[in-house]
């Protein structure tokens, strides 16, 4: 019987993004502690006869949102469940089997859909009952988990906001639980061993013949998705390529491993542009396909400079950017916007260059200043090594740890839902009547002498 099953919302394997990513490593270092299991999409490249999951230290299953009885029948043997995303959408059923619910938030898609939906429904109303929907998902998440994985304290915060909105924070819940930590647990995106990595010496120079030995390598990390600022990273390129010609500017990525996921206009926009410029597969680079997980590492040990260009939104201020971790892996100094949680650590650890929101000549400025500096990017690089054990993923996860030890051995117990009604009437509002009105105008301006315990009888009767 699994201790913890871990149901990925996104693909793992060969190819991977941030959840998948996340989902895989979480309970390769989960397992190390506990007996695991982790569900992943059937669509997942290189599938169940992948070479990929052939040394996982725990069971793979695949699943089907046609046939949940798979997901259903494992989840019922397990003692917690751990899930993401949409999940819990896709398999209702795993909120009516009674296992204590773990749901990880660190990636906020309600935020991330409304830029990725802004490019793509070009009609207000049909972009508002698709938000619509992804919040009733993400309520739905809250309502039905009983502890929380977020990636930073901003994030933390973001959703303790939302359980204080939901009545997950109540006089009930302090009674039940009064620890902030065994509601929310703070587990950032982590970095993985070295030895993971399958490095193939000359992967990166066969993939661009036209970047020689010297050159400096601006990398974009990942993928080009809709909330980021390619154009003018391009533009601020052209500029600063004309005072150095060494520039050379690689985006790792402009598609994503889930086939389910559609096309990023952005990507688009930034090779058309790159295009225009004369730039295209010259100075400025764009691999098309996803980079295998394990062999990533010719990319990220070839470059100079990582780079994570974006506008400042919602979805920045809480965003935690997996691209950024590789960064501090593989050493290279970050050229980034300000805004994220990723900005503040590179501004006060000196990590690198931090730029206002669409300023093209400061990216340039930023750009020529790191090129020409390799002491200084060799001291970066030094900077980092600390971080890489700060951010190892048997280290972030130890919080979860913690909660997972407390739940199974019985010392806490799940936390208490909500009533629904008491939920809409928190949502919903006080129903008006012109009975109630008129004694809340009679007795509210004289409930300031009264004891708070007469009071809450009359609230509760009276609902004001």
């Amino acid at each position: 019987m699994p201790d913890l099953f871990v149901l990925s919302d996104d693909v793992v394997g060969e190819k991977m993004a941030g959840p998948g990513i996340r989902a895989w490593e979480m309970t390769k270092a989960l397992s190390r502690r506990f007996e695991v299991a982790l569900a992943v999409p059937e669509y997942s490249p290189g599938g169940r006869g992948s070479d990929f999951f052939r040394s996982a230290p725990f069971d793979v299953m695949f699943y089907s949102v046609r046939d949940p009885s798979g997901v259903k029948s494992l989840a019922e043997r397990s003692r917690l469940l751990l899930v993401q995303g949409y999940i819990l959408s896709k398999f209702p059923i795993l909120k009516k089997l009674g296992r204590p619910v773990i749901a990880d938030i660190y990636d906020p898609f309600v935020l991330e859909n409304l830029f990725v939906h802004q490019r793509k429904i070009t009609d207000l109303r049909d972009r508002e009952a698709v938000h619509l929907h992804d919040l009733r998902v993400f309520n739905d998440l809250v309502l039905q988990g009983d502890h929380f994985l977020c990636a930073s304290e901003r994030q933390k915060d973001l959703f303790l906001g939302s359980l204080l909105s939901l009545n997950r924070i109540s006089p009930r819940s302090l009674e039940d639980r009064p620890a902030i930590e065994d509601l929310v647990s703070v587990v950032p995106f982590g970095i993985a061993a070295d030895e993971d990595d399958e490095t193939e010496a000359d992967g990166f120079r066969r993939k661009f013949p036209k970047i020689a030995e010297g050159d400096v390598v601006l990398l974009w990390g990942g993928v080009i998705s809709n909330w980021f600022d390619p154009i003018s990273l391009i533009r601020a390129f052209a500029e600063a390529i004309r005072e150095d010609r060494r520039l050379k500017l690689v985006f790792m990525s402009t598609t994503h491993p889930n086939p389910r996921l559609p096309v990023f206009e952005v990507a688009e926009e930034a090779k058309r542009l790159a295009a225009e410029l004369k730039l295209l597969d010259d100075t400025v680079f764009f691999h098309d396909d996803w980079v295998e997980y394990k062999k990533r590492a010719s990319f990220f040990r070839r470059a100079n400079i990582g780079v994570s260009i974006h506008e400042l939104h919602f979805e920045t201020r809480f965003s935690f950017r997996t691209r950024m971790l590789d960064y501090i892996k593989y050493g290279l100094p970050v050229l980034c916007t300000e805004g994220d949680y990723f900005a503040g650590l590179v501004a006060a650890e000196k990590l690198g260059e931090v730029v206002g929101e669409k300023d093209i000549p400061g990216i340039q400025r930023a750009i020529l200043a790191l090129a020409a500096d390799p002491e200084r990017r060799a001291d970066i690089k030094k900077k980092m090594e600390p971080l890489k054990s700060a951010f190892a993923w048997d280290r972030v996860v130890e919080p979860l740890i913690r909660y997972c030890e407390k739940i199974l051995s019985g010392s806490i117990k799940p936390g208490l839902r909500p009533p629904r009604r008491d939920v809409i009437a928190a949502c919903s509002g006080v129903p008006r009547s012109p009975v109630r009105e008129w004694l809340k105008r009679r007795f509210w301006p004289r409930s300031g002498k009264w004891k708070l315990k007469t009071m809450a009888k009359i609230r509760r009767h009276l609902r004001f």
